[in-house]
Formats: C-alpha cells, structure tokens, sequence
C-alpha cells in the first residue's frame, strides 16, 4: 500500500502555489491599466502624441536651421549693438524632467480648470545676471477662452485668490507704462506668490545646454 500521508500535503501545496501564481498574474494584469487611468495617460493617448505632435530629426534640424538665418541672423548686429559686441542670444532653454513633473502635477492639484500649456517668448529682466536681456520663455496653464468671438486657448494665473488670464494683464501693464506711478500701483495690486507660472530654466548660451 502507497503511503499517502506526504501526497495530499505536496499536492495541496503544488495547488496553492497555482492559485498563487495564477493571482498574481490577474492582479499584475488588472494593475497595470489602473495605474495608466490613475495618471490619466492611456496608451491611446501616446499613440496619439506619437502622431500629431512628434517630428523627425529632419524636420527639426530644418527648422533650427531656419531660425537661425531667419531670426539669429537678421538681428545678430542690433543686439550686439544694444547689449554689447560679445551678446550671443539664448537658443536652447533646458529644464530637467522632475522640474517639469512637478509643475504638471502643482498644476493639476490646484487649478481643475487647465485643459493645455501655453509657451510665451521673452526676455529676461536687467537684474538676472548672465541671463539679462537673453530670449527665454515662461509657462502657464492655459483653459478656453472667449476672444472677439473667437475660441481659443489663453494662458492665465491666480493672483490673490482670482484667475487673471496673461493677455489681460499684459495690456494693463502696457496701459500702465505711461507713469512710473500706475506702474507702481499694477505691480502693488499683484501679491500672491503662488502662481503658475514657469520659468528660470538653464539658457544655453550663456549656458551650455545645446
């Protein structure tokens, strides 16, 4: 007579560790699509970044090359003349991707209205050091926006507990130039620190991030 005193033990174990295994496989599958809706990215949503909104090496270089005959070129000498002989304008502005990261999800924490990014060119101010007077850009959340009838994407920022959207307060401040006196009573209005817009990344040049 076999004895059966040590089967139904390693059977029953051989049959946990099935279940086991098979569980893991269930909750790894049921896991990963979870995960992907908990960041609000699908994979229909990189398939679709794929297509629209990512270029080949060809067009970019093409179109670096561009700006640089058309816009570097062209304005090289009045530069050098208002800033001096050795100004070289910025090119390239460099953020590290945890910098990015985190001003996405600062951005989704605390405003539910922003639907997209929106990029501004500028120039940055006398008092910032190597990078004074150095084309750069800032970002700021941006929603829809009705314009002369048109509907569009207008960045904007809270300021005091109020959303402002940018083209508003880019025209006040224009109006503002008249006297330095306005100009002190626009800025005076503006005393939040918590607002959303992005900026103080490396330069290159000055800096070397090419």
């Amino acid at each position: 007579m076999k004895n059966h005193d040590h089967f139904f033990p390693r059977t029953t174990f051989t049959i946990l560790a099935f279940f086991m295994f098979l569980s893991v496989i269930l909750f790894n599958a049921c896991e990963k699509p979870s995960q992907e809706h908990a960041n609000g990215i699908t994979q229909q949503d990189i398939e679709l970044m794929k297509e629209n909104h990512i270029i080949d090496l060809k067009d970019a270089v093409k179109a670096y090359d561009k700006y640089s005959k058309q816009r570097i070129k062209i304005l090289k000498d009045t530069l050098k003349k208002k800033y001096g002989t050795n100004f070289k304008d910025t090119r390239t502005v460099w953020f590290d991707i945890k910098t990015i990261k985190a001003y996405i999800k600062y951005i989704e924490k605390n405003t539910s209205e922003a639907e997209g990014l929106q990029f501004y060119y500028s120039v940055n101010p006398d008092n910032s050091g190597k990078q004074k007077n150095h084309q750069t850009f800032f970002i700021a959340p941006s929603m829809k926006n009705v314009i002369n009838g048109d509907t569009i994407q207008s960045g904007y920022t809270i300021e005091n507990g109020k959303t402002i959207f940018l083209y508003e307060a880019f025209k006040k401040y224009s109006e503002s130039n008249q006297t330095s006196v306005q100009k002190a009573s626009f800025f005076s209005a503006l005393q939040d620190d918590d607002g959303f817009l992005l900026n103080d990344g490396e330069l290159g040049p000055p800096f070397g991030n090419n």
